[in-house]
């Protein structure tokens, strides 16, 4: 990695003219370096450890800056580098730790191999690791990833942990392993809400596998007092068993025999690989207090690689959200004031990137990538401590006779105005499921700004509880997110607060206070605006403020085929958004909730879907703008049937909104301002700027400027057919036009699209072929599948020939058919 030369010596102009004028400490680390030394250029210490040592020393001269430079190479730690009070600056005293510019400077939690490798068997090659390597968690080949060994094998394409089948736990399967302890079970929720991994503990004679685990998520899913059920029973796969080591780069490490086993991918020439394993949960820890802060200590350029994967470390479950957490991080804060990580770079990591644990203050991580991460790339989150009538599991419900009614936090043990800024996170998640890119909880006043987060898992940024709001959301671009999970959006939020009853999710026992109590928490208003959602490929709630979820301002948005989930809460503004294939889905609305849908933009059919809400709820409908390519607006869970657009507004909704071309400036490109003449500003609504989503910096930007993202799609689908709800018969099953919210809500579908398998007897050609009930047929050999008509078409055109069908139900699936000679 290289700088521009200018760069470089720039900034070592400024260390040399600090330096002369006495005013700066400067120390130098270096791999080959000697903690004996004295620290100077020529003489640099060999550990991050030794230079920390001789900051403390530093600090009690009178200096503006201390500066420790690592030049470039490979570290690694054989403990966390923990900074305290002790290493602290202070108002007058900045203390930071420097990549040496232009160099690579690696911090791994790891441990160099050097093996003699011998032929095992069947492509299998072994080799003896030191005595004092006690566990392999991950191995490193050449800086690939390789793979415990697993079943079913490591595939790219699959869409659920790269590969899973419910038969890795048979109980023929179980009793082929013969040191079966210490394997491994993953699984998603059984309700694909995040995951649950186990460890084995034991195969009984009968087959049966004994497990530990599950523990990783605050939805155990069931009856489930120990965490043990839950799991789905398809959406699974099992590792670190010797029998299944049978696919190139799947790896076994035997314990009691120091014995490391590797099938090499094709391409790797073991005599010459490096080789690594991950030995730390964390490297670098700044541990202090409320009262004896770290205070402006600042990391910055340095890449931090090669953690142990932490899902069997205890987790604490965070109130009532779906989330729990292990506490640990590559680098984890805790008890900082007016400290950085910058400019740093977190891959090939099996846990959390950067944790923001209990009291922090002021505290930027800016300019960091975050990828190929086991967790989640940022996580600020507070302590119960700070809560004021906590409540830990999705059923407890509060007696509200008991309550604390003094608003916001009882503690300072929590995260405020701390900030997000200008990070690339990607490709994070390959572990855990129930992650994000940005995790808040129990926390207050954190600004979430121009971040670009993608192809994660779950949601890209996270909001467990209300505990205590002021969030700034903004301008942050957010793609291709809920990849392995469901029922969820890329912005996601709970807000199951002391007020928040378990049966309010039924809509049930709303009392008259809820509403003023559902400030005591979120006390503060939470923005979320100037942001760029995009999900253009199935079902997804949007901008999902679930459960509770309070005090809220969703404004200056563009949602790509997505839109604004509203349930069971109060006080929410969702105005000046542009909403394209999506929907406002409003959800078991409480009496009174002052909601407001003002002056957005919905590009949709059907840009209203009601259920159990009541719209006379709200404060305010009005002053949009609808546009429907088909030529008419539906209202859905309204009375008996979908409402026009005329019948909506004869109830009093929307009066002053209309049905009009937007006149979008450029969609094809991704420009959504409108033009002037628009209808749009006619009712108020302000154009906002199209060119500040997603991260600032150069290099990032041309990384994401090379991952493809098609605008034109958003805005040109086909017409929707007839959505005649009548069913007909094909291939022996009964199939019908997917149509109302029931059908769209149970399908996990967002829009009326598709055929919906209603009845597949077991004997039809359809069963015979894949299909299940409750299946929609979406697209058939990459046509699109809108209705009877487009599904009779390809059949017709396609007789006698095979046709790959691309099938949604909770996921989306393919199922490859020869079609029959003739029409069934």
């Amino acid at each position: 990695m290289t700088r521009p030369v200018g760069v470089v010596l720039w900034v070592l102009l400024a260390v040399v003219s600090s330096v002369a004028g006495g005013d700066t400490a400067v120390f130098y680390v270096a791999p080959g370096g000697n903690d004996a030394a004295d620290g100077s250029i020529d003489r640099p210490f060999a550990s991050l450890a030794r230079a920390r040592d001789a900051v403390r020393q530093a600090r009690s001269a009178d200096v503006e800056r201390i500066t420790v430079f690592l030049r470039g190479g490979d570290y690694y730690l054989t403990e966390p580098v923990v900074f305290t009070a002790a290493d602290s600056g202070d108002n007058d005293t900045r203390i930071e730790y420097w990549a040496y510019p232009g160099e690579e400077v690696v911090l791994s939690g790891g441990f160099a191999l050097e093996l003699d490798w011998q032929p095992y068997t069947d492509g299998i090659v072994s080799a003896r690791v030191p005595n004092r390597i006690e566990k392999i968690d991950q191995l490193f080949v050449d800086g690939r990833r390789q793979h415990p060994a697993r079943y079913p094998n490591y595939d790219p394409n699959a869409k659920f942990f790269g590969g899973t089948s419910g038969d890795a736990i048979s109980t023929e399967r179980a009793r082929t392993w013969t040191r079966p302890e210490g394997g491994y079970m993953h699984a998603l929720h059984e309700a694909m809400w995040g995951s649950k991994h186990y460890e084995i503990v034991r195969v009984d004679d009968d087959g049966a596998i004994r497990f530990k685990g599950g523990w990783q998520e605050n939805r155990g899913g069931g009856f489930d007092p120990v965490f043990r059920g839950g799991f789905h029973k398809d959406y699974l796969f099992v590792e670190n068993l010797f029998e299944e080591l049978d696919a190139p780069g799947e790896w076994y490490f035997d314990a009691r025999t120091k014995t490391l086993y590797l099938i090499p991918e094709p391409e790797v020439d073991l005599a010459q690989a490096q080789v690594i394993g991950a030995g730390l949960k964390q490297l670098v820890v700044v541990r202090g207090t409320a009262d004896e802060p770290v205070r402006n200590l600042h990391f910055r350029g340095l890449h931090l690689r090669h953690t142990q994967r932490v899902f069997m470390e205890p987790y604490e479950r965070l109130l009532r959200g779906d989330w729990s957490i292990a506490r640990l991080a590559a680098v984890h804060v805790e008890g900082a004031e007016d400290c950085s990580v910058q400019d740093c770079h977190f891959e090939d990591l099996g846990g959390n990137g950067v944790l923001l644990s209990r009291y922090n203050r002021r505290v930027r991580v800016e300019g960091c990538r975050f990828t190929r991460l086991g967790e989640s790339a940022v996580c600020l989150v507070g302590s119960m401590d700070s809560v004021r009538s906590p409540a830990v599991e999705y059923g407890t419900t509060l007696p509200q006779d008991q309550i604390d009614l003094t608003p916001g936090p009882k503690g300072p043990d929590y995260p405020a105005q701390c900030t997000v800024h200008d990070n690339l996170m990607h490709n994070f998640g390959y572990i855990g499921k129930q992650v994000a890119g940005v995790f808040l909880s129990m926390s207050e006043e954190i600004t979430v700004r121009h971040n670009t987060i993608y192809q994660c898992p779950r949601a890209a940024i996270c909001i467990n509880d209300g505990c205590w709001g002021g969030h700034m959301i903004e301008h942050n671009d957010v793609f291709d997110t809920v990849r392995e999970s469901g029922d969820h959006g890329p912005f996601n939020s709970w807000g199951r607060d002391r007020w928040w009853k378990t049966s309010y999710n039924g809509g049930r026992d709303i009392e008259p206070f809820a509403k003023e109590r559902a400030k005591l928490d979120n006390h503060k208003t939470t923005i979320i605006c100037n942001n760029r959602f995009a999900h253009p490929g199935g079902h997804s709630w949007g901008i999902d403020l679930d459960d509770g979820s309070s005090n809220y301002l969703v404004r200056d948005n563009l949602c790509l085929g997505m839109g604004v989930k509203l349930r069971e809460g109060f006080f929410r503004t969702v105005e000046n958004n542009i909403i394209i294939d999506g929907f406002g889905g409003f959800h078991i609305w409480m009496p009174g909730c002052d909601d407001v849908i003002a002056r957005n933009i919905f590009v949709s059919d059907e840009p209203y879907q009601f259920i159990r809400a009541n719209p006379e709820h709200a404060r305010q409908f009005d002053d949009n703008l609808f546009h429907s390519r088909s030529g008419a607006i539906r209202i859905t869970g309204v009375g008996r049937g979908p409402l026009t657009f005329a019948q909506w507004q004869a109830r009093g909704f929307d009066t002053h909104s209309v049905v009009a071309d937007p006149m979008f400036v450029d969609p094809a490109r991704g420009d959504y301002r409108v033009r002037d003449g628009s209808p749009a500003l006619k009712l108020g609504f302000r154009n906002f700027s199209m060119d500040r989503f997603g991260v600032l910096k150069p290099a990032f930007q041309h990384e994401v400027a090379r991952v493809p993202r098609a605008f034109a799609a958003m805005t040109q689908p086909q017409e929707t057919g007839s959505r005649d709800p009548k069913p007909v018969a094909w291939l022996g099953a009964t199939v019908k036009n997917l149509t109302g919210e029931a059908e769209k809500s149970a399908a996990g579908i967002g829009r009326e699209t598709g055929v919906l398998f209603v009845e597949v007897p077991p004997a039809s050609r359809a069963a015979g072929a894949g299909f299940r009930r409750g299946d929609v047929i979406l697209k058939a050999n990459d046509q699109a599948v809108d209705s009877l008509d487009d599904l009779h078409r390809i059949t017709t055109e396609n007789k006698g020939q095979t046709v790959r069908f691309t099938v949604f139900n909770a996921i989306e699936r393919s199922i490859t058919m020869r079609m029959p000679d003739r029409t069934e």
